[in-house]
């Protein structure tokens, strides 16, 4: 429903100040834009590092295959995760994760009950889950900075298409009705003065 502008000089006051509020807030909303970009950038190449060199670590793992069959009924627990540890950010205004680090389970074991390299496989295992968590962080952080990407996108669309067209041609229309109001006033006060004279001149006669 469009809004009913009031055809006065109050209401001409309201809409220079909203149009006032809106450029001042449209540059913000640019600079915001920008930070979203520029970050979703360092991110994306990001993700695409770490998505390399999880695909180096599992060739290396692969060499390790016939290990793990020999491992496959201890290996789970030690690779089960514990906790991933997080920071926050602020970027723009929005609260990210920061991936920190994964703390694994550390059940004791004997060095004799377990498989050759039992170590190294374990290791190498809890490296490439490592890489897994951060990338997963990383791709949240994505979403999160995408979405605020798309909000400040749809504001400054609202302002640059709606509302500050819109105050525009609210303070024309407001401005050309008061334009008329007073030409039609300084013409009623002419035939008002012409009248008056014509009226004191047969007065006179």
């Amino acid at each position: 429903m469009a809004e009913h502008i009031r055809l006065n000089k109050v209401s001409l006051r309201e809409q220079k100040q909203k149009l006032a509020m809106y450029e001042r807030f449209l540059p913000a909303l640019e600079a915001r834009k920008q930070q979203f970009l520029m970050q979703l950038a360092i991110i994306r190449k990001e993700i695409r590092e770490q998505e390399g060199v999880m695909n180096e670590k599992i060739r290396e793992i692969s060499l390790w295959s016939p290990l793990y069959w020999d491992m496959e009924k201890i290996l789970p627990f030690f690779i089960s995760i514990r906790q991933v540890n997080l920071g926050w950010k602020n970027v723009a205004g929005l609260r990210i994760p920061e991936f920190q680090t994964v703390i694994f389970d550390e059940p004791l074991y004997s060095f004799f009950a377990t498989p050759y390299s039992f170590d190294e496989v374990v290791q190498k295992t809890r490296e490439a889950i490592f890489i897994r968590e951060r990338t997963l962080i990383l791709k949240e952080q994505e979403h999160i900075l995408s979405e605020g990407f798309r909000k400040t996108s749809q504001r400054i669309n609202l302002y640059e298409q709606k509302l500050i067209p819109g105050c525009r041609e609210a303070i024309r229309k407001i401005t050309v009705y008061l334009q008329d109001q007073q030409a039609a006033a300084v013409g009623v006060a002419k035939v008002a003065k012409a009248l008056s004279e014509e009226a004191s001149y047969y007065a006179a006669v």
